[in-house]
């Protein structure tokens, strides 16, 4: 009697070898090599091919939002991956890119030249803070100095902005920079 060897499925119903479209790059081959190495050590631990489909699904929607190639996302992505890749492929580290809230730069020069030098508002006080992660402003809110974080839980509660710099291949959060808040205002219904 010979035994036949079943392929684990992922939580789709898709055959690891099914879960993502391969792209043509050194990020997605130590990608793939670090998901067969784990699924080699530990195969039902985790749907190790899930997260790889999600980061070539991200580095394919990150592609199309920025004009950069996914094979140029995901290398950079895989060259600044310092930790296993379960934790680093989330939405927390690369969040999907909307339209209506990102601003998408060529350079970190360009996006200092459009911020300008005239602040950013702070969400919780809003006041002007020289900050765009934390607020500066020296102004009390809800009886102390404020010192909001664009990084904490709340974020930017929405009133600020998310940044994308093509060289750096990276999204920010910030807080609205003061120079956009009559293009922010403008766009808003």
């Amino acid at each position: 009697m010979q035994a036949t060897i079943k392929q684990p499925k992922s939580e789709a119903g898709l055959s690891p070898a099914a879960c993502s479209a391969p792209l043509d790059c050194d990020g997605y081959r130590k990608l793939l090599a670090a998901v067969e190495d784990d699924e080699k050590k530990s195969p039902r631990f985790h749907d190790y091919r899930k997260t790889l489909s999600w980061a070539v699904n991200q580095a394919k929607h990150y592609a199309s939002k920025t004009g950069l190639t996914p094979e140029a996302i995901l290398d950079a992505w895989e060259s600044k991956r310092t930790y296993w890749y379960m934790n680093y492929y989330q939405p927390a580290n690369q969040p999907s890119i909307e339209s209506d809230n990102v601003r998408v730069f060529e350079t970190v020069d360009d996006l200092l030249a459009s911020i300008g030098k005239t602040g950013f508002r702070c969400p919780n006080c809003e006041a002007v803070s020289k900050s765009p992660y934390t607020c500066d402003s020296g102004v009390k809110a809800h009886g102390k100095v404020c010192d909001w974080k664009v990084y904490g839980l709340f974020g930017h509660m929405g009133k600020g902005v998310s940044v994308f710099v093509k060289e750096q291949l990276a999204i920010e959060q910030l807080f609205m920079p003061v120079a956009w808040e009559q293009n922010a205002t403008r766009r808003k219904p």
